[in-house]
């Protein structure tokens, strides 16, 4: 397994030049590769990207999420739709400059929409029928989608892992898969590891996030018995710390960050990789 650092802890929009001293301390620190939000990135950045990972020798995976007021596979509104596939397929895109081979993320549905009801049968569909068109085109570029199932607060078409493997088997294609993460898995699931073991063959990312999002192993989300299950599926992709604070104002009120979770703002890259390395010895 390979450990991966989210750099969402830091910018919601990374840029190559401005972020290169980040990225060789991510090195420093002992991870493996980084991970990149991908769908407002332009592609110029996107390759340079690439060019400096490979220089220093970090792997990369790539993530994304749709604001609903804009693009929503799972709308009513064509446009929506539309604007949700255009969205996609321009992250897919990125993910293949930068070299990497993962893009992952709620991209079931856009986020922000509530309808104070749960799925509907017409949204579920539309939904599978915009991931299928966005899983061929990934295909065709070697980019697997790693569709990642996230509490009742943030989302309600698809919250569970169970739910997330129907998604998966009616897209129907093999390089459509699932992200489990153990936050939302805390929230969600009656018994996390189980819920890993039956999902085990759609699995093809993890996020490793705390139950308060700040740094792993300072709760109670991610647990030895984590780790233990992980091992027993074989799982052999990557663990990426995804973790926040107050760096990003973006991100602040969308995730409900009133307050810092540790003493450093670091400190979730540089314990949680100890974390992590020390369990998977």
């Amino acid at each position: 397994m390979k450990v991966g650092m989210n750099l969402l802890l830091w910018t919601d929009k990374p840029n190559p030049s401005e972020h290169l001293k980040l990225l060789q301390s991510i090195k420093e620190w002992g991870f493996d590769g980084v991970e990149l939000a991908a769908d407002s990135m332009d592609a110029g950045d996107a390759k340079a990207f690439g060019l400096i990972l490979k220089e220093l020798g970090l792997g990369c995976t790539a993530i994304a999420a749709l604001d609903a007021s804009v693009a929503d596979p799972a709308s009513r509104d064509s446009r929506l739709r539309d604007n949700a596939l255009a969205t996609l397929k321009q992250a897919i895109s990125n993910t293949h400059l930068m070299g990497a081979e993962v893009l992952c993320g709620p991209l079931f549905q856009g986020l922000g929409r509530f309808t104070g009801q749960g799925p509907q049968t017409d949204e579920w569909n539309y939904a599978v029928e915009t991931l299928r068109e966005a899983g061929r085109f990934a295909a065709e570029l070697g980019v697997r989608l790693a569709l990642e199932p996230i509490n009742r607060f943030e989302m309600y078409l698809v919250n569970t892992l169970e739910e997330g493997v129907r998604f998966v088997k009616q897209v129907g294609l093999p390089n459509v898969g699932l992200l489990a993460d153990t936050h939302h898995g805390n929230i969600e699931e009656l018994n996390v590891p189980d819920a890993w073991r039956q999902a085990a063959a759609h699995i093809i990312h993890v996020h490793i996030s705390e139950n308060n999002r700040g740094v792993p192993g300072s709760g109670h989300a991610v647990t030895e018995e984590i780790f233990d299950v992980l091992k027993e599926i074989g799982y052999d992709g990557w663990l990426t710390i995804e973790a926040f604070g107050q760096q990003v104002p973006g991100l602040i009120s969308r995730l409900h960050l009133w307050r810092d979770y540790s003493e450093h703002p670091d400190d979730a890259a540089r314990l949680g990789v100890q974390h992590i390395r020390k369990h998977l010895a």
